[in-house]
């Protein structure tokens, strides 16, 4: 069964996390003075990630004003992917092709294909 998250959990680790942050000390000494194991730290701080990561939109609508457009110039849809990886989406594409490119992209950079 899956637990539901605890607000008043996740605003304590926020604090803790940006207690962490603000002090220079090492995981482990900041750990001991808070009274809470390493483990605890690193689990803590990877939840909050996770959630924050579930909680941000994988895609944003994109508008394009055909004012823009040049005459004489093929319209493309750029994607820059993190490593610096640029992807050109022809205006022609059809949309089961734009679905099918942009499926194969998230497969390919997917995080979680790597565990």
């Amino acid at each position: 069964m899956t637990r539901l998250p605890n607000p008043q959990l996740a605003l304590q680790w926020r604090e803790r996390l940006r207690r962490f942050e603000q002090s220079s000390l090492t995981i482990a000494k900041f750990c001991e003075l808070e009274g809470c194991s390493t483990a605890s730290f690193y689990q803590g701080r990877r939840r909050l990630q996770d959630r924050e990561r579930s909680e941000t939109p994988e895609f944003v609508p994109v508008e394009i004003d055909s004012g823009d457009l040049e005459i004489g110039v093929d319209p493309a849809i750029l994607i820059d992917l993190p490593g610096g990886a640029i992807v050109r989406v022809p205006s022609g594409a059809t949309a089961a092709q734009q679905r099918g490119l942009i499926s194969a992209i998230v497969e390919a950079t997917s995080t979680e294909a790597d565990t």
